[in-house]
């Protein structure tokens, strides 16, 4: 696991409702994959990301979706 001190901003991503939520990275900055994470109820993920980089999220349950920036 990368040490965590060489990166500025940790986001904590908590789900907080009773059904599965998904998150979807907008675009591949490089990546070769496209991901979907799920979070069941109380899950938490944390994204790595770097200081003077925007990154786009969408963050989805059911039929409501929420974009990220």
């Amino acid at each position: 696991m990368p040490s965590l001190q060489g990166y500025d901003v940790l986001l904590d991503l908590t789900n907080d409702l009773h059904d599965l939520v998904s998150i979807q990275l907008l675009r591949d900055y490089g990546r070769q994959t496209s991901r979907v994470i799920l979070l069941h109820p109380t899950e938490t993920l944390t994204l790595i990301l770097e200081s003077g980089s925007s990154y786009q999220y969408a963050v989805k349950s059911h039929t409501k979706v929420a974009n990220v920036t």
